[in-house]
């Protein structure tokens, strides 16, 4: 009686580690996605709540950094806007200044035209009076002027 005893309970306990095993391949299959689920199922903070005292900590870092910049840049804009207001002014009244200039030119204009012209006009008389005396002189001294050998020969 001892071995249908022996051997049935060792048959039981084959059973019994069968069991276990495909208990324990169960169990890895049902747990292997647990951290994949963990994620899943973690609540994320998509919007995070600050402290009051953090935040004003963080804005008052934020402008004593900002601060000095900004005024530097806003100081030398107005200096770059006054130098341009500066040189507008001064392109303003040049214009204005050349722009008298030219009317009272216009307005000169005809009467400078016509005494230009008359000292053209007399201009060029006097060069015709000079030319023609001066072909009168060459002529006379032609006539004068004996013919001779050329310089340089001995005879």
């Amino acid at each position: 009686m001892s071995q249908p005893l022996l051997y049935t309970t060792s048959r039981i306990f084959e059973d019994l580690v069968d069991l276990l095993g495909s208990s324990l391949e169960s169990l890895e299959l049902a747990t292997k996605d647990i951290p994949r689920l963990k994620q899943v199922l973690d609540t994320q903070k998509v919007f995070g709540l600050v402290p009051e005292l953090d935040l004003k900590n963080a804005q008052a870092r934020l402008k004593n950094e900002t601060h000095p910049q900004i005024t530097y840049l806003i100081e030398k804009l107005q200096k770059e806007v006054a130098r341009l207001q500066r040189k507008k002014m001064s392109l303003e009244s040049d214009f204005n200044l050349r722009k008298v200039r030219l009317e009272m030119v216009g307005k000169g204009a005809d009467s400078d035209k016509e005494a230009k012209y008359e000292k053209l006009r007399m201009l060029r008389t006097k060069r015709d009076r000079l030319k023609y005396s001066l072909s009168r002189q060459r002529l006379q001294n032609y006539r004068l002027i004996p013919l001779l050998p050329p310089p340089g020969r001995d005879s």
